[in-house]
This record gives C-alpha cells, structure tokens and sequence, in this order.
C-alpha cells in the first residue's frame, strides 16, 4: 500500500534511494502535466536572468581592462563571452546541483504543482529583474545570492509545510 506524498517524510538531502528519486521524479513530473503554461512564462523569465547574469559577469570581469585601456570593447565582449560559455559549460551544472538541492524540499509540493511552479517563476522574474536592475545602475549583485533569495523567501511565503530544507540552506553559504 502508498502513503499518499504528503506523508512521506521529506528528504533531507539529495536522494539516496529509489524510493525518494521516485518522489522527486513524479512531484516534477506534476509540475509539468499540471502546469504547462507556465512554460511560455519560464523561458523568458530565464532568459533574462540568464542575460542579466552576463552582463554583470562581463561587467565584472572585463570592466577594468577596458576603462585601463588594455582591451578594446570589441576585444573585451568577445573575450566575455567565450569565458561565460566556458564557464556555463563546465562548472554551470554544479552551480545548479548546489543551488537546486539544498534550499527546498521538492517531494512538499507534490500536493501543490502549481504552488512549486508560481515559486520557480517568481524567484526568476525576481533574480533577473533586480540582476538587471543592478547592473544597469552600476550597484554590485550576485545573481546566485538572489535565486536562492528568492526560492527561500517565497517558499517561506508559500505556506508549504516542511519546504525549506533548513539544513541545506545553513550550507549554502559556505559552498560560496
């Protein structure tokens, strides 16, 4: 006999068995039956953190160069962008790894798909926005310390019981 997935005891950490991969795997395959539409919301919400994210990147890290006169814009924008895709490529999956499993407990909303997806979406229009935002005006950001930000607080706000994985949060800050 199941126990329904709301009484299952949350995971606390990565899944270790078949038993727990089998709740995450069909919590998230909830999220997609369920809520589609948030798909055609999704792409551009990461889209734009995604594109936030490098222009603070390219600012950061070529900014200096080209006011010192090292690089010319041109020289700086293509340096950038090769480093960005190198960077996204190799290490880009551990960040997520990181960023993905120690902030909430997936399996809790597996009652709730919808409440999951309006939390994902809402700390990527938050991430980006204010990534942009940041950048625009010159004031320093980081585009991970907001996405994790905004999944914890609005998770928070969610009233989901047992979502935020308390353990994995408290870690978070020192794998930065």
């Amino acid at each position: 006999e199941s126990t329904p997935a709301a009484r299952r005891p949350l995971p606390s950490q990565a899944p270790q068995d078949k038993e727990e991969r089998r709740l995450i795997r069909d919590a998230c395959m909830a999220v997609v039956a369920t809520a589609g539409w948030a798909a055609a919301l999704a792409y551009p919400a990461a889209s734009l953190l995604a594109l936030a994210n490098g222009a603070n990147d390219i600012c950061n890290s070529v900014g200096t160069a080209v006011g010192a006169g090292a690089l010319t814009m041109r020289q700086a924008l293509v340096l950038g962008c090769i480093a960005e895709a190198i960077g996204a490529v190799t290490i880009g999956p551990f960040v997520a790894q990181s960023i993905a499993s120690g902030q909430i407990h997936v399996a809790a909303f597996a009652g709730s798909p919808r409440t999951f997806v309006l939390l994902m979406l809402s700390s990527l229009l938050g991430a980006g926005i204010s990534t942009l935002l940041a950048t625009l005006y010159g004031a320093p950001i980081s585009a991970t310390h907001g996405i994790v930000s905004g999944i914890v607080t609005v998770a928070l706000l969610s009233g989901t019981h047992g979502a935020l994985d308390l353990g994995g949060i408290g870690f978070t800050p020192l794998r930065w």
